[in-house]
Order: C-alpha cells, then sequence, then structure tokens
C-alpha cells in the first residue's frame, strides 16, 4: 500500500492540469483492505481480507479548488476470524467474515498542485445488505446480528491524468467505522462475534469522471 501510494503521487505530479470543471459525473472501481475491531472474543484475533469497491460518483465544484463529491458504492468488507484451539493438539480454527453494504461517501475534495491531486476527507452512510460467517464446511446468514446502518469516515489522497474530457482519478483512502457495527449486547445470541465492533481499513480506487459544465 506504502509502495502504491509513491506511485500515485509521483505520476500525479509528472501529469498536466486538469480541467476545472463546476461538474462532473463518473464511475469508480476499486478493492480495499479491511478489518475490524473492537471486543475480541477469549483466544481469538482478526485479520484483514480483501475486498471490492464499485459504484457511481458525481462531482461538483462551490469554491476555488474546491468540489463536493456524492459516490454510492457497493462495498464488500471482509475479515478473518482465527479461534486458538480449546485443547492441546488441536487446529486453530479459521473463520471468514465477510459485509455487503450499500454505501454513500459524502467528500469534500481540496484541489492542490494546479487540479493535479487533491486531498479529500468526508462521511460514509453505510446500509448493510448482507453478513456471512463462513468456515468449517458451512456458511450463516449472521445479518441480523449487526446494525443495518453505519456511520464511517473517510480521509484519502488521490491524483488525477486528464484524458481528452475525461479525467482519469486513483485515489487511496484511509476509512475508519464510527458506530458501532452490531446492535449490542443480544447481537451475540444472534451470531455476532462481540457487543462492540467497527470497521476499517484503506481502499484503492480508480475513476473517470466527465465534466458536464465548465466553471
Amino acid at each position: 500500500m506504502r509502495l502504491s501510494f509513491i506511485v500515485l503521487l509521483v505520476a500525479g505530479l509528472a501529469a498536466g492540469p486538469a480541467a476545472a470543471e463546476a461538474a462532473a459525473v463518473g464511475a469508480h472501481l476499486g478493492f480495499n483492505h479491511a478489518g475490524i475491531d473492537g471486543d475480541t472474543p477469549p483466544n481469538s484475533e482478526y485479520t484483514d481480507q480483501f475486498g471490492v469497491v464499485a459504484g457511481i460518483q458525481g462531482e461538483i465544484g462551490f469554491a476555488q479548488d474546491l468540489a463536493l463529491s456524492l459516490q454510492p458504492s457497493f462495498v464488500q468488507r471482509k475479515s478473518g476470524v482465527l479461534i486458538a484451539p480449546s485443547t492441546r493438539g488441536g487446529s486453530t480454527t479459521e473463520l471468514d467474515l465477510s459485509f455487503d453494504y450499500v454505501s454513500v461517501p459524502v467528500v469534500v475534495k481540496f484541489a492542490k498542485a494546479g487540479g493535479r491531486t487533491y486531498v479529500a476527507g468526508g462521511v460514509t452512510l453505510d446500509f448493510l445488505t448482507s453478513a456471512m460467517l463462513s468456515g468449517q464446511g458451512s456458511d450463516r446468514d449472521v445479518t441480523s446480528a449487526y446494525s443495518s446502518t453505519g456511520l464511517g469516515a473517510l480521509l484519502g489522497f488521490g491524483v488525477v491524468f486528464p484524458a481528452g474530457r475525461t479525467r482519469l482519478n486513483a485515489e487511496l483512502r484511509l476509512f475508519q467505522g464510527i458506530s458501532n457495527m452490531t446492535t449490542g449486547t443480544a447481537a451475540e445470541a444472534a451470531g455476532a462475534l462481540a457487543p462492540r465492533l467497527h470497521s476499517s481499513g484503506l481502499e484503492l480506487i480508480i475513476g473517470d469522471l466527465l465534466p458536464v459544465g465548465k466553471r
């Protein structure tokens, strides 16, 4: 991830300045390396896994070098769970926890270097559509154990590659869940791993924006 960040920075600074546009629409695709943290069951640990990010985006400039971006997306976040053996000589139990969300990030972009790079920050409202706990040869639907909505914070750095009228962009983004992912103490009975959990991780997103108006 650090190497990708450096490559994107150098490439963005080498690219020509992007045209300043009043509004633009497009799509994006990428992946995240996410996990969960919070309460941990005894003799267990969480591991980060890769998921998919895909969606559409719209952007409108509202001040010099500032733009507001709305990015409805499908987001898949995954985490592994390792449970130590209960007896000497036993084997470690490995489980996979996968969450599917309809996510709506609202982001403010601060253009830098003449529009060739930007810093982004904002919040995301997530709507849970599915939660599956897999392992030991079976899958279990645990959607009811987790909150149907969630709130998170985003901070990212991106570079812009002008290509005709289209602006290609690549962004490395840190996200951190703010709200509790579970429905509380009773959630454990429904299949949640712990009563308090939060998601966090990195996203690498490639997108394009087609201008629909000029400043």
